[in-house]
């Protein structure tokens, strides 16, 4: 298994060097200019002065602030509110279609109506952020415990659990592999808000970084901050919900080293 996990990098890796590689090469053809189409090297350079300015590590630090508060406002009232749409039939029909037409809503659509609400301040790319990831954990939540096979619930109070222990000892733990899901698209949702919302609402920030690129007509820092976002959301990702889902498949049982136990 570590092996083929190792191969795995080994291959990713591989793939981003390809296309650094590529980027590089069709840099030096000069289809475009610089100002338009810098190379792998000249944003490498920008993203390095940025650092060295005390611009960079700055506005990642005020993004991902931004984004931990937000988002942890989004999963206390998203999980609330999918906890009842999932306990619920007459909450879920009442709220099922709303959510999903937020859903639909693109994240930078609450940039305006923060802006009239709570105008140049912190507090709207907060609102923008949950109002982007709401939606998705709601929905993720109640679909986890609607997809509860009935035999749990059914083997549970044939057990003796009360009525009052359902919901934290059978109800939540089974529907987790969903509600991470949900988590995961809520949390991508959001990033996308924070951003949004810091090109028009903030003075530092990754997106404030991406505003001010675009102002110079840099592109190497428009397409620097691009690919920092890129690789934060990633590593945040793969670091937070990775190991969370990893965590959950063992205790379910679903990992290939279960397999290879039995």
């Amino acid at each position: 298994m570590k092996h083929q996990t190792k191969q795995g990098l080994i291959v990713v890796l591989g793939f981003y060097l390809f296309l650094l590689a590529v980027w590089q090469a069709l840099a030096m053809l000069r289809i475009a200019p610089d100002y338009l189409f810098p190379s792998p090297l000249q944003v490498g350079t920008r993203l390095v002065e940025l650092g060295q300015n005390d611009m960079l590590w700055p506005s990642i630090g005020a993004t991902l602030r931004r984004m931990a508060a937000g988002f942890a406002l989004s999963v206390a009232i998203g999980s609330c509110i999918g906890l009842a749409m999932g306990t619920s039939r007459v909450v879920n029909q009442s709220l099922k279609s709303l959510f999903l037409g937020l859903q639909t809503l693109p994240t930078a659509a609450w940039v305006p109506v923060s802006l009239l609400i709570f105008g140049l301040s912190d507090n709207g790319i907060y609102f923008v952020i949950v109002m982007s990831s709401t939606s998705a954990i709601a929905i993720a939540t109640s679909d986890g415990i609607l997809n509860i096979p009935p035999i749990y619930l059914r083997a549970a109070r044939t057990l003796g659990t009360p009525s009052w222990a359902m919901v934290p000892r059978v109800i939540v733990p089974a529907a987790l592999p969903g509600m991470v899901t949900g988590l995961k698209l809520g949390w991508t949702l959001g990033w996308h808000g924070a951003v949004s919302a810091e090109l028009i609402k903030s003075s530092i920030g990754l997106g404030f970084l991406l505003h001010m690129g675009r102002e110079l007509n840099d592109a190497s820092q428009v397409i620097g901050i691009m690919l920092i976002t890129i690789v934060f959301g990633l590593l945040l990702d793969q670091l937070l919900f990775g190991f969370i889902e990893r965590k959950i498949r063992r205790r379910w049982g679903l990992t290939a080293e279960d397999d290879l136990k039995h």
